[in-house]
């Protein structure tokens, strides 16, 4: 994370040093509403870290310096491209595929070297958080990529079809594979909106495809092993996360500090003292969060924090609509779906991707109102 922020911190300077002062003050100035909802959750963040601190502001500002740097740069910039934009999209869909094959052959390695049977593949310690590990990346945050670059390669992609549907395919064995249910879902929303866009003219296609998919959803779950299918489809094993029987500790903090929560200095400590007082030692040894950044929010930042991720989050949703822009309303819908079981805007990973996403919209918003204004000249 300090590597990452240091080389985003020259890259802002740059930036700055680059001169055009009074050009790039009058972009922003014309299209600063763009960056309001970054720049409401960096507020955000300056309010936790003022919140009664233990340690030095600005180590708790480290992770968030994106919500305020990346939109400037990306507003500000003259060169800014609605659809070359997308290009990045592109470079999220190959990495993807490259953290998806490192996973996968270490999966092959394991199994060689172990000596075990095909089966094993879908088995426990193949799966999930044990996939994903060899990358040293989180399932859900791979899991919110992988939709987003299927989303890409349904409505932006200029690839050919052929690859398409190899990398969809790729993708879609991912998604088994991560045995995230929100990935699962978000994946499954993206795919039936386009199919609804596409009903009228490959209705046929359609058709078989959804017949392959049910008999490939059936072969799966009698091959899948035990605990690939209680943790899909078990509504025991749903109700029985403990994920979602830790949010009563968050819900707590934020009835106990109503207003503006505990802050990010003392977050931490009063947590892991719920979490012994419920039992939950595993979270209380590694100090987790929330896995909601809702409940994150309202036991950080109080009332104040909630209502503001709430707004942020209706505003992205409306605006992307409004724009008619698919495929920036589903990304967004998948990033806030994966909310309401992971505190996405805790790590760099989640708050730069969406600090880019957001910043990408603004882009794609300002071509488009460049275009209607030299149309109507």
């Amino acid at each position: 994370m300090r590597i990452n922020n240091i080389l985003l911190l020259v890259f802002f300077a740059l930036f700055v040093l680059e001169g055009g002062y009074k050009e790039k003050w009058e972009r922003l100035k014309a299209n600063y509403t763009f960056a309001l909802p970054l720049f409401a959750l960096f507020a955000l963040a300056i309010v936790a870290a003022l919140n009664h601190p233990e340690k030095d502001i600005f180590r708790y500002l480290e992770r968030y310096w994106s919500f305020v740097a990346i939109p400037i740069v990306v507003i500000a910039s003259k060169e800014y491209q609605g659809k070359a934009s997308y290009h990045l999209f592109r470079g999220l869909l190959w990495g993807c595929v490259a953290t998806l094959l490192i996973c996968y052959g270490n999966v092959i390695y394991e199994m060689v070297s172990k000596s075990e049977p095909l089966h094993y593949f879908l088995r426990h310690r193949h799966l999930n958080h044990q996939f994903t590990e060899i990358a040293d990346t989180h399932p859900a945050y791979l899991g919110v990529f992988m939709v987003v670059s299927s989303a890409y390669l349904f409505f932006k992609s200029s690839l050919k079809k052929g690859i398409k549907i190899t990398l969809l395919v790729f993708l879609c064995f991912g998604f088994i594979q991560l045995a995230s249910r929100m990935a699962l879902v978000s994946f499954g929303v993206v795919t039936l909106v386009f199919l609804i866009t596409k009903i009228r003219t490959h209705w046929k296609q359609i058709g078989i495809g959804f017949g392959v998919a049910i008999l490939c959803s059936v072969l799966l779950y009698f091959s899948a092993s035990e605990f690939l299918r209680e943790r899909l489809i078990s509504k025991e094993r749903i109700g029985n996360d403990q994920r979602f029987s830790r949010n009563i500790v968050s819900w707590e903090l934020f009835k106990e500090h109503p207003v503006l929560g505990v802050g990010f200095g003392r977050k931490d400590a009063l947590r892991e003292t719920k979490y012994c007082k419920y039992g939950f030692q595993v979270a209380a040894e590694n100090r987790y969060n929330a896995h909601n950044q809702y409940l994150e929010y309202l036991s950080v930042n109080g009332l104040v924090g909630g209502l503001t991720f709430i707004l942020v989050m209706g505003y992205l949703l409306y605006f992307s609509w409004k724009q008619r822009s698919v495929f920036f309303f589903l990304l967004f819908l998948s990033f806030f779906l994966a909310n309401s079981t992971e505190s996405m805007l805790v790590r760099i990973k989640g708050i730069e991707f969406f600090a880019i996403s957001v910043s990408l919209l603004a882009t794609s918003t300002m071509i488009k109102n460049d275009n209607e204004y030299i149309d109507h000249s």
